[in-house]
């Protein structure tokens, strides 16, 4: 610190340290003025102590907008001790503030001056009028959540969870396996999945655990009825992916539907530079414009679907696997109705009872042999085994699909033995992790827990916050 910047600060001091023993209203105990300068010079005490409705209160504040703020004022506590005793040296010397011995203590007290009346200290001499150093000092110590992320691999390497130390103390891991979970998670207070499966035999010692949440939309993971008995709250998230997913649903069959894989192929061998015409017509493709899009589960994702084929002048016709939604935009049909008259179909189903092998050997049969199927839901909705056999018989024009029934894919799965790429295409479950969508995804959770911590509530599944 310059020797300018020094004096001014004493100076400054001096005036603080008026004005907070005006507010304390009796003989202020000399050891209390080394808590003033650390939490008045400090720039967030500062801009909330006039808000705030408490000295714990202000520190809540501080600690919102930055947790470091705790060891700074602890630091500062410490530091400050030279500038504190400059500063009562000044104020000795200006008259504002006398020292007399009470009970074997000195204390100050403050003198009638013309010292600009400066609000912040005042009231913090008002706080500490009612409280002892030790109490002060308790106010410093916020109890951190405890937050473990884990297999933070499926949502990216290049995610930023930085921002997370905000919310508590944080450990990641970016890949477990399942027998370490009961250890990692025994600590936590609050723990973050995405596919990890989290049931009784791996949470029964986790007796901290108050919140899980899911870097995901689907919770068929975690055990809910046991989390319930047990006060765990399971927050997930919603829409983040819907953009990306409907993307997704258009590349997929794009790259099936105009035989993008011939003609690249066709063009990089080579054969376009010897051919006698500026266009080639050997694999012939058609246009969605005045085709039926059928579309298997109108929900977030199906209705963004529906609203772009609409665009691409598509008739779009859907069926609700829930038997429950109706939406007048839309012709709504019987799911035999839907299989003969599609074009395209699509899938964006939840899976269970109703959709588990939705689509087996019969629904291909009533399919059109110029239809393709898109699924960027679940893979069990499909029974792998019949749509290769489908594909290969010419049942169906081909399929693309983001999602398996078995992920990481099975070596043994049947679909793999299709090498054309205009039958079958298969991406490995990425329709939603757009660096946007994940983006999105991580603030959502981040957002989850922040509610949850102060005590609101958000995105729970099942119950509600008690």
């Amino acid at each position: 610190m310059k020797i300018i910047d020094q004096m001014k600060d004493e100076k400054l001091g001096s005036a603080i340290l008026y004005n907070f023993t005006l507010g304390y209203g009796k003989p202020v105990p000399m050891e209390l003025y080394n808590y003033v300068l650390p939490f008045i010079f400090h720039e967030a005490f500062r801009a909330n102590v006039l808000q705030a409705t408490s000295f714990r209160n202000c520190i809540e504040l501080c600690y919102k907008e930055d947790y470091r703020c705790l060891d700074a004022f602890k630091a500062a506590i410490i530091q400050d001790e030279m500038v504190t005793s400059k500063s009562l040296g000044l104020a000795l010397v200006n008259r504002w503030l006398s020292f007399s011995v009470t009970d074997e203590k000195m204390s100050g007290i403050a003198h009638e001056s013309t010292v600009m009346m400066l609000n912040e200290p005042y009231r913090l001499g008002e706080w500490f009028k009612e409280m002892s150093i030790e109490e002060i000092e308790e106010c410093l110590v916020i109890e951190r959540e405890r937050i473990i992320i884990l297999e933070t691999n499926s949502i990216g390497q290049d995610m930023d969870l930085s921002k997370y130390d905000r919310l508590g103390d944080v450990t990641v891991y970016p890949e477990v396996e399942e027998e370490e979970i009961p250890i990692l998670i025994q600590d936590a207070t609050i723990v973050v999945v995405n596919k990890t499966v989290l049931n009784e035999d791996n949470l029964k010692n986790a007796r901290k655990l108050k919140l899980i949440c899911l870097f995901a939309t689907g919770y068929n993971n975690i055990d809910l009825n046991y989390c319930r008995r047990h006060g765990i709250m399971v927050a997930n998230v919603k829409g983040y992916s819907t953009p990306s997913v409907a993307q997704h649903t258009f590349s997929l069959l794009f790259y099936l539907y105009e035989k993008l894989p011939f003609y690249d192929h066709y063009v990089k061998s080579g054969r376009y530079s010897r051919d006698t015409s500026f266009t080639h017509f050997e694999k012939y493709f058609n246009e969605i414009e005045g085709k039926t899009w059928g579309i298997v589960g109108l929900g977030d994702i199906g209705q963004r679907v529906a609203t772009i084929a609409t665009a691409f002048g598509a008739n779009v016709i859907y069926y609700s696997t829930s038997g429950r939604h109706d939406d007048a935009r839309y012709e709504r049909v019987d799911f035999d109705t839907l299989l003969e008259r599609s074009d395209v179909i699509s899938i964006h189903a939840p899976l269970n009872k109703a959709t588990y092998h939705l689509f087996d050997q019969t629904a291909f049969a009533k399919m059109k042999e110029t239809a393709y199927l898109i699924n960027v839901a679940r893979g069990a909705i499909i029974v792998e085994e019949d749509l290769a056999k489908a594909l290969v018989d010419g049942k169906i024009a081909g399929a693309g699909l983001d999602v398996l029934e078995q992920e990481p894919m099975a070596k043994n799965n049947p679909l793999l033995a299709i090498r054309n790429s205009m039958r079958l295409v298969i991406t490995p479950h990425i329709a939603w992790a757009s660096v946007e969508s994940r983006t999105r995804c991580v603030e959502e959770v981040y957002l989850n827990i922040e509610s949850f911590i102060e005590g609101k509530g958000r995105n729970i599944i099942g119950h509600d916050l008690q």
